[in-house]
């Protein structure tokens, strides 16, 4: 399901046919009626929103929600810490995204919504929804459940300086739109996400797994999609994915001490692989928020809501504004915003050259924060921010003066061969601190002298994985933090799920040699169940 945080829904009231593209027509089924202008068109039979569409000259003037949009440029505003944003004005001195095509897979985009219509390519989106299936139409069906998308596309490349609402991060971008959650069947997710890869260049996802500390897996038909779009996309140089790190920093609270359970981003099999780029999300102070989730898989992270009741404005259902949208599934489209100005200054950037640019020229926020790590080249990582909050200034600069490090052909992988050391995990003594249980291996020949991404595929018998503390430590002594103890949401025998040939992917090491000494430490934090490390093995991906 797509995440977004539960909020009330408040919206900004704003009069519509500001720009006279289009009528609402509550209550309306009549599909698609292109016979003549202006014309009809909505999601299918049965849809309680349908829009009428006119022929009107696109307005030019300022856009009188910019100045809400703290995450573009904060100055303060509702007493957020100024200067804690993504830098996107400054890079608008450069480019504000044109050439670039982002495909949204959600559950509906209202494309034919004023701030999202003069970027949206004719013909090129696609509806996966019952009853509409085929169409070009990917329209909200109904207003309650529907409203998603349309706020994840307004963040990303809502048309600037047209006298109507707010500017997305890539306001001069084209949207293409894909409803592939509106039945969240496996076989469309893919078949979106590698749909017209040599002319969609970023494919935004502001969804995943459910967040309740469980290990959910990615379809083998998702793994496959992302292989191809990376491989292939964009004559080889790669399509560019973008997910969001997950709510579901307190999914939770213990009965005894009212603390918080917190998911791992490293849980989720959709956003734990080398293709993607996982977003984390800051306040507008700079912070970790409450529902914020750690991973050494995050790459960066970007503004969205916080522990004050301030979210960010974007656009709305039936031509409106909301200033309430919050979670990761707000920061996320920051990013993919930010790739598309990236791509703009220089299309010749590959998949790689987009995460080592974002990584290499995040801004460190919350600079006091103990979970601070250095890194090769001075590079920092935590795990709760990644690299930091994204940089469009920096981001683009950097791109136009980037040398291509290639994409997928050029990328040296060196698998590290299975160990099975069938080690005990006991149970933490009755007093003193718990035992880590530690194997290693030494890696050597390599041809990798800068990593850029490390899989770790693992399988521990446990009869309650959620006891067991990860961690990966490479030859220069950094840590990986892949899994913490935990309470799960789920049921059955092992309600976290087992660390059955479960791979975690990480960021931490990027810059690192691959050579050397490898050491994978378990540790079982709680009392009462016991299990063994069966087997593991590396997968290293660099240059």
């Amino acid at each position: 399901m797509p995440r977004a945080l539960v909020a009330a829904r408040s919206r900004i009231t704003r009069s519509l046919f500001l720009t006279g593209i289009l009528v609402f027509l509550a209550g309306c089924s009549d599909g698609v009626d292109e016979g003549s202008v202006p014309f009809r068109v909505s999601a299918g039979a049965g849809c309680e929103l349908s829009y009428l569409l006119t022929d009107s000259s696109l307005l030019v003037g300022a856009d009188p929600l910019l100045a809400d949009q703290w995450h573009l440029k904060n100055t303060g505003q509702n007493g957020g810490t100024a200067g804690e944003d993504i830098r996107a004005t400054e890079a608008w001195a450069v480019t504000r995204g044109a050439g670039v095509r982002v495909a949204v897979i959600d559950d509906a985009v209202e494309i034919v919504h004023p701030d999202l219509m003069a970027n949206a390519v004719e013909g090129a989106s696609r509806s996966y929804r019952s009853g509409n299936r085929g169409s070009v139409w990917p329209l909200p069906c109904t207003a309650s459940l529907d409203d998603h998308g349309t706020a994840v596309a307004g963040l990303l490349l809502a048309r600037d300086g047209n006298t109507v609402g707010g500017a997305g991060v890539a306001p001069r971008a084209s949207l293409v739109a894909f409803d592939a959650l509106s039945g969240s069947l496996d076989g469309d997710i893919a078949d979106a996400l590698t749909r017209d890869t040599h002319a969609n260049s970023i494919f935004h996802n502001s969804w995943g797994s459910p967040d309740d500390g469980r290990l959910h897996r990615a379809e083998a038909s998702f793994a496959a999609a992302i292989e191809v779009g990376t491989r292939s996309g964009r004559a080889g140089r790669g399509s560019i994915y973008v997910f969001p790190a997950g709510n579901g920093g307190c999914y939770v609270r213990n009965a005894a001490d009212n603390a918080c359970q917190v998911d791992n981003a490293n849980f989720d099999g959709y956003v734990n692989g080398r293709g993607v780029i996982t977003v984390c999300a800051v306040e507008d102070t700079g912070r970790h928020p409450w529902y914020g989730e750690p991973g050494a898989n995050v790459l960066v992270c970007a503004p969205s809501s916080g522990d004050r009741p301030v979210g960010v404005t974007t656009a709305a259902l039936q031509s409106g504004y909301r200033s309430d949208f919050s979670g990761t599934s707000a920061s996320a489209p920051m990013v993919s915003g930010v790739v598309a100005l990236m791509l703009s200054a220089n299309p010749s950037l590959s998949w790689r050259d987009v995460r080592l640019i974002l990584a290499q020229t995040a801004r460190r926020n919350d600079p006091g924060d103990p979970g601070w790590l250095p890194g090769p080249d001075g590079l920092a990582f935590n795990h709760r921010y990644g690299f930091g909050v994204v940089d469009a200034s920096a981001a683009v600069a950097r791109a136009l003066a980037w040398s291509s490090v290639g994409g997928t052909a050029s990328l040296r992988t060196c698998d590290v061969p299975v160990r099975a050391p069938g080690l005990p995990l006991p149970d933490p003594p009755a007093s003193g601190d718990p035992v880590p249980v530690s194997d290693a291996v030494d890696v050597s020949g390599c041809g990798i002298s800068r990593i850029e991404f490390v899989e770790l595929t693992l399988s521990a018998s446990h009869t309650y994985s959620g006891d067991l503390r990860i961690r990966l430590t490479s030859p220069a002594g950094h840590v990986s933090e892949l899994a913490d103890a935990r309470i799960c949401a789920g049921s059955g025998s092992n309600p976290c799920g087992p660390y059955l040939d479960w791979t975690f992917g990480s960021v931490r090491h990027l810059g690192e040699s691959a050579d050397g000494t490898w050491t994978l430490s378990l540790t079982d934090m709680a009392p009462l169940d016991e299990g063994r490390l069966d087997r593991w093995s590396l997968r290293i991906h660099g240059r």
